[in-house]
């Protein structure tokens, strides 16, 4: 269950927020993703080359986890854990694909063995080439490939993320990377459904950073902060005060939602968060209960069924 994991081991854990303020002996990258390519029928480069996907999945992990995406240095028990699958659906031309990624990360509760969601969502509109020889590239003002391009961004999404549970707008300058890269995209790219500004449901890389970026929504990165700082991070030892505390940032998210109707931003958290926050407030009493239910069935009706066990 979850609440069990927010018992006090009597280890701290040193916070990233830290990290901004002392310097570290050691260096070492920010992530630990696990990476895995699934191939979703038949793909005519697969059979000429069978080893083109095992050496793209290796050189994914490796350009995820192994190049320096800030100047902070983290140590090992403080990189950011997450996971990349990238599933194959097609082939539109020879060496050029077309597939989905499922992206997840994951954060430390603080003096706690648990580890809460932060980002899960589904990237449906992949499209990259790839002949197993060119390099993937950090990407931020200069654009080289797409698929360098959307793993940089999803890399300093993860990070901006992170850093703004730890500090109020703290994940701003990450943002702002990922902004770089957009920006930087050439003209056949800016057309691409994963990226373009103009895309009819403002579902995807660009409407999530507008909406994150967007100073009629600092409200919900406030709430953000204080749902995971000020909150989940007290849980263990100030559990009642702690829960208040995630409702009103809940009550704030809401309030953001009704400002900004239907953004992409709110949904993910809400995909990302529903599981916890159900186990959370499911031992709360009956007025809460109803208050995060009528709060987050607001935010996505889609998902009344799923706060259901709140009656």
């Amino acid at each position: 269950m979850l609440i069990s994991g927010f018992v006090n081991t009597g280890k701290k854990t040193i916070l990233p927020v830290l990290m901004m303020l002392i310097g570290f002996v050691s260096k070492g990258q920010e992530l630990n993703f696990n990476v895995s390519i699934v191939i979703q029928g038949s793909i005519n480069s697969l059979t000429n080359d069978p080893e083109l996907f095992r050496n793209l999945e290796k050189n994914m992990s490796e350009f995820l986890n192994t190049t320096k995406w800030t100047d902070d240095e983290f140590q090992q028990h403080e990189k950011i854990n997450g996971s990349l699958q990238l599933t194959i659906t097609g082939e539109i031309a020879p060496t050029v694909f077309s597939g989905e990624l499922v992206f997840q990360t994951e954060r430390p509760v603080y003096n706690s063995t648990y580890s809460s969601p932060m980002i899960n969502l589904i990237d449906k509109r992949i499209s990259f080439a790839w002949t197993g020889l060119q390099p993937l590239l950090k990407t931020t003002n200069t654009f080289y490939d797409n698929l360098s391009a959307v793993l940089s961004y999803y890399a300093y999404m993860a990070i901006g993320m992170d850093y703004d549970s730890f500090g109020l707008n703290g994940g701003e300058q990450y943002f702002l990377k990922a902004q770089e890269i957009i920006t930087s995209l050439p003209s056949n790219f800016v057309r691409d459904d994963g990226w373009k500004n103009d895309d009819p449901f403002k579902r995807n890389r660009f409407w999530l950073l507008k909406n994150i970026l967007d100073p009629t929504m600092r409200q919900f990165r406030q709430a953000f902060y204080e749902y995971h700082r000020l909150a989940l991070d007290k849980m263990a030892d100030e559990t009642d005060r702690s829960r208040a505390i995630l409702l009103s940032a809940l009550t704030s998210m809401s309030q953001a939602d009704k400002d900004n109707p239907n953004t992409y931003l709110i949904q993910v958290f809400g995909d990302t968060k529903k599981d916890e926050i159900i186990e959370i407030f499911k031992v709360a009493d009956k007025g809460q209960k109803t208050k995060v239910k009528t709060l987050m069935v607001g935010m996505d009706a889609s998902k009344n069924s799923k706060y259901n066990i709140l009656n």
